[in-house]
């Protein structure tokens, strides 16, 4: 899966569940800008969730467990 496509079947998805479809389109806008920086598809992807798991919002909202969860589980769809 290309972090594209882990973005938008994967994460958004599970984001507008919890946060609704406004903050997830804040945290999406910013973290395809960073994704941009990456060079490949993990890259890419690794940059997203971490800018969007690196937002005080979510940090709040979830917390670090859950945080570091997600973390683990979106940088494992691509490889």
């Amino acid at each position: 899966m290309d972090a594209i496509t882990a973005r938008e079947t994967i994460i958004r998805p599970k984001l507008t569940a919890v946060f609704g479809a406004a903050l997830t389109n804040s945290l999406l806008t910013t973290a395809i800008a960073a994704g941009m920086g990456g060079k490949s598809e993990p890259e890419k992807l690794a940059l997203m969730v971490k800018s969007v798991l690196g937002d005080p919002k979510v940090l709040g909202m979830w917390g670090k467990a859950q945080v570091d969860k997600q973390m683990k589980e979106w940088l494992a769809l691509v490889s």
